[in-house]
């Protein structure tokens, strides 16, 4: 199993501490691949692309207008 983690430094947290999960592009469940764009972060007026960090089955733990900062596990994926 590995984290979806927000990368630290992804943001300037001294002006915004926190964000927010935008959209997941996959289901509860999902097959994923290393490398898919699995959700979208928005801080301010912008966004950043979370991709997944290994292929398997993805599960979320932050839901869609979640509040998130840097390091935090928006998800996970377990091997498939």
């Amino acid at each position: 199993m590995a984290d979806i983690l927000i990368p630290a430094g992804l943001w300037d947290t001294d002006l915004n501490p926190e964000g927010i999960v935008a959209n997941w592009f996959f289901g509860e469940g999902a097959a994923v691949a290393k490398g898919d764009v699995v959700a979208e972060i928005m801080v301010e007026k912008s966004t950043f692309d979370i991709e997944a960090p290994e292929a398997g089955v993805l599960h979320r733990v932050i839901p869609k207008d979640g509040v998130v900062r840097p390091g935090v596990a928006i998800g996970t994926v377990d091997a498939a």
